[in-house]
């Protein structure tokens, strides 16, 4: 690509910064969606009749939010709905009676290869 003049180089980089934010807009959306599918993944299922919520299984309640866009950082969150959220602390962190699962952390963990694959794939210029 030639550029002749300042205006022309101006309206190209004002064109790369609009793409490049729209990327990266897409690739935490596509991340917060990978995170989410692996923390259903790793969410434990209680064994029949032990949970007593009356609720259909923790794992069935993993959301991720909306896009956040804070000083020009962009977030998502990702975790459990409020109908059941509360109770995901007591397996992952343990109780007197039960060990800790640790399985938010191990999620995090198994994710992290994907998502940055998949920031990898967004963010080609």
């Amino acid at each position: 690509m030639a550029v002749t003049g300042e205006a022309e180089l101006i309206a190209n980089l004002t064109k790369l910064e609009k793409t490049e934010e729209k990327k990266a807009r897409k690739a935490t959306r596509d991340g917060a969606k990978v995170f989410q599918e692996e923390l259903r993944k790793w969410t434990p299922v209680a064994s029949k009749g032990s949970d007593h919520s009356g609720k259909t299984p923790l794992k069935d309640h993993t959301k991720h939010g909306n896009l956040k866009t804070n000083g020009g950082d962009y977030s998502v969150d990702v975790g459990y709905d409020k109908d059941k959220g509360w109770i995901a602390h007591f397996p992952d962190a343990g109780t007197a009676k039960q060990d800790p699962q640790h399985f938010v952390e191990d999620s995090r963990n198994a994710a992290k290869k994907k998502i940055l694959a998949k920031f990898i794939e967004d963010l080609k210029v």
